[in-house]
């Protein structure tokens, strides 16, 4: 007998509440954030790049229809007309600007009157002169003699400029045509001539000359169809001549009244007890005399309190005080008289300097030179281009004055003793590092004096063991082989062989 089989019954379900699990519910929070940021950043992607939404709207456009419902707004084109090309877009054309030109740096207003300067500069023992555009740093030097060249002055108009110097043996005048660069001899004399100045009709120049035993001013014609005259004729030096702009008078420095003052002699009354002393200052030792474009002013520079100034003195008020216009030496007016150039010494160099006399502006440096530069001129008249691009001249040597030779320091001390040829001295003998110098300074002032006057020292080394006499330090130089001492006796007799001046500088 068969049996039925009945299937199993379905399993029970499970009583009470089933929990999810946290970690899946926090998957999908965070997959439904993910995918709603995502959709956030493709709408603002699709708002910013629509080309639609930067188009400015036409002015007078007509507004579009309304749409009928079931019906577009954009109406459909004609299937007759053929479709109207796309218009070539039109570039507007600016007008073309000029390219800006570079400017140079505005000159300050005391250097508004441009123009050219000349002055002098002395490198290794010899001196030349240099020219320099006004508002340039790129002197130029214009000559180049061996010989010593010195007291530049321009002419009227700029072209030329006569100067002293002994290229030819002793000190005489010649004119340097700017254009050119040739120099002409204008004085032919044994004695000694210097400090030239112009005419203001460029006919003339005064100039000082040594003759008879006595320094005095003298004029001649530039075109040289008369001999020079004499101009003074006193017993005291007369010296360093400058003509005034009207042609009438003719200031110079002189010692008549026992210091060295600032004169003046008219050509009107060419009597020499007619000069006038300008400055009359028993204290003060002026120089360097240079009249304003105006002939009203005469500038010129002096020791005072210890310091070299400028001063400024009026020529139609002589009982005013003269003006202090600063520090320095060898003032020159500007051509329009707005402001002087003088030259300012420091510890180891010289500046020429502008500073205003009139109107507004602050003291400007020109240009530094070497220490020693000196003597200043102004012209309004440009140097020619061509000798600006030259460069200018190469100095007359580039030799050095005097080598040192030393030898290798290998013992102690390290430097040795050197005997001082032919000089006589009770041990002449100078350091290995000065004797070459000393060597060089005796030969040049054998060529300037026409004396060996360092042939014959009273001292030039003292062992470290020698006793200080009374009143010496018991330091001293001369313990060091690197100085020398004269013979204190020179300074007496009649003549005295030599004489000692004294020079109060910056105290």
């Amino acid at each position: 007998m068969s049996r039925l089989v009945h299937p199993a019954p379905p399993p029970a379900e499970p009583k009470g509440n089933f929990a999810e699990s946290p970690l899946r519910v926090q998957n999908r929070v965070l997959s439904a954030l993910v995918v709603v940021l995502g959709v956030a950043v493709l709408a603002v992607i699709l708002w910013a790049t629509d080309p639609s939404r930067n188009q400015p709207s036409l002015a007078g456009a007509a507004a579009p229809l309304p749409a009928q419902p079931g019906q577009s707004s954009l109406q459909p084109l004609p299937t007759d007309q053929p479709l109207a090309p796309t218009a070539q877009p039109v570039v507007a054309t600016l007008p073309a600007l000029p390219t800006p030109v570079p400017t140079a740096t505005a000159l300050p207003e005391i250097l508004s009157a441009r123009g050219s300067l000349a002055y002098v500069v002395r490198e290794k023992a010899q001196t030349d002169i240099w020219a320099i555009p006004v508002g340039s740093r790129s002197a130029l030097r214009i000559t180049n003699s061996p010989a010593d060249e010195r007291d530049p002055a321009w002419s009227p108009d700029g072209s030329k400029l006569a100067y002293a110097s002994r290229q030819d043996g002793n000190w005489e005048i010649y004119i340097y045509d700017v254009a050119s660069g040739e120099s002409t001899r204008m004085t032919y004399d044994l004695s000694f001539q210097g400090g030239p100045t112009w005419s203001p009709d460029g006919e003339w120049l005064a100039y000082e000359s040594y003759q008879g035993n006595n320094l005095d001013i003298y004029v001649m014609r530039v075109d040289g169809t008369q001999a020079p005259m004499r101009l003074t004729d006193h017993s005291a030096p007369d010296f360093s001549p400058a003509w005034s702009p009207d042609g009438r008078t003719i200031a110079f420095v002189s010692w008549r009244d026992g210091n060295q003052d600032i004169m003046l002699f008219s050509l009107d009354d060419p009597r020499d007890d007619a000069v006038v002393n300008l400055t009359n200052t028993p204290l003060r030792h002026e120089d360097y005399p240079a009249w304003s474009p105006d002939g009203t002013l005469i500038a010129y520079s002096a020791l005072d309190e210890g310091v070299e100034k400028v001063f400024v003195k009026s020529v139609t008020d002589p009982d005013a005080p003269a003006q202090v216009i600063g520090r320095g030496r060898a003032p020159t007016w500007s051509p329009d008289g707005a402001s002087l150039v003088y030259a300012v010494d420091s510890l180891d160099s010289t500046h020429l300097v502008a500073g205003p006399f009139a109107g507004s502006g602050v003291a400007t440096e020109i240009i530094p030179v070497p220490r020693g530069s000196t003597s200043p001129v102004w012209t309004a008249a440009p140097l020619p281009q061509t000798l600006v691009n030259s460069g200018g001249l190469p100095p007359a040597s580039n030799e050095p004055l005097y080598v040192e030779h030393e030898s290798e320091p290998r013992t102690d001390p390290p430097y040795r003793l050197s005997v001082l040829n032919n000089v006589s001295a009770p041990n002449a003998v100078l350091s290995e590092r000065v004797n070459d110098s000393f060597a060089a300074l005796r030969e040049r002032t054998l060529e300037a004096v026409g004396w060996d006057f360092l042939g014959r020292l009273e001292d030039a080394f003292w062992q470290i063991d020698r006793p200080p006499q009374p009143g010496e330090e018991r330091r001293n130089w001369l313990m060091t082989g690197r100085g020398f001492a004269i013979n204190r006796n020179l300074i007496v007799g009649f003549p005295a062989p030599i004489e000692v001046v004294r020079e109060d500088l910056d105290v």
